[in-house]
């Protein structure tokens, strides 16, 4: 018997790793939701956000959206790296559980 994984999920697999854009605004939205759309769909997508140097609440929405869609079709989120902004944008809006940022790695 072949194997039923269509092109579509094997592009989603490949797509998988996205670095978040220095400027994590409403304006990167265009290009990022894409990418997080056809990621969300993989069975495993590593997000590094260790570049974010502005984040807005649009992009913080995003996020969020897209970890729940992924964990909802069964794969897993994880992170590459966040910087402080946007450990800070995650904590001031209370979403350090929902987003699951890696652990500060001392200096």
């Amino acid at each position: 018997m072949g194997s039923k994984t269509s092109s579509r999920g094997k592009a989603a697999e490949v797509a998988a790793g996205i670095a978040l854009p220095a400027d994590c605004r409403l304006g990167a939205l265009d290009t990022l939701a894409p990418q997080l759309r056809e990621a969300a769909g993989g069975s495993a997508a590593t997000l590094d956000g260790a570049a974010v140097e502005k984040v807005d609440g649009a992009a913080m929405q995003l996020l969020v959206a897209f970890r729940r869609a992924a964990v909802a079709a069964g794969g897993s989120v994880s992170w590459a790296g966040a910087s402080d902004v946007l450990r800070e944008a995650s904590s001031l809006l209370g979403l350090d559980a929902e987003l699951d940022l890696p652990a500060v790695r001392p200096a």
